[in-house]
């Protein structure tokens, strides 16, 4: 007999589906992966460029950031008002989100201080995944206005 039996293309069926979820798995893990460390190198970048802008005395000003769940905000001056338009504001990618925020005394918001570049709220940054939330990258705020 020639030809293929029902079995056979089953089989063959079954193989290319355990093969094909294998497959996208692999790609969605690593889509997630690499918009967690985009988003966290955006944020890094950032904030340097906020303590930059204050070292450098830009617009004689204090520059910092306010921290949401889905945006990064880049503002002038020591408090942050949401309807400045000179605000700067850091979409995340759309799989991911800002999970926690621990910064001093609670606060959502870093402002770096003229002259020493020092920061008003030390503390971390957490960037997780929306669809899995156990991927997570952790971005350090120091007093010392370096972030990492």
């Amino acid at each position: 007999m020639k030809g293929i039996t029902l079995i056979e293309l089953l089989v063959s069926i079954s193989i290319i589906a355990v093969i094909a979820t294998i497959f996208i798995s692999a790609f969605s893990t690593f889509r997630e992966n690499s918009q967690l460390s985009e988003a966290q190198s955006a944020i890094i970048g950032l904030l340097k460029d906020a303590r930059s802008r204050t070292l450098s005395s830009q617009n004689k000003s204090n520059y910092g950031i306010h921290f949401e769940t889905a945006k990064a905000v880049l503002f002038k001056g020591d408090i942050y008002n949401s309807a400045d338009a000179s605000n700067e504001p850091y979409f995340l990618p759309t799989a991911v989100q800002i999970g926690a925020i621990n910064l001093t005394n609670g606060v959502v918001d870093t402002v770096f201080t003229r002259l020493l570049g020092t920061t008003t709220a030390s503390g971390t940054v957490t960037i997780s995944s929306k669809r899995t939330g156990g991927s997570f990258r952790v971005i350090t705020i120091l007093g010392t206005g370096n972030a990492q």
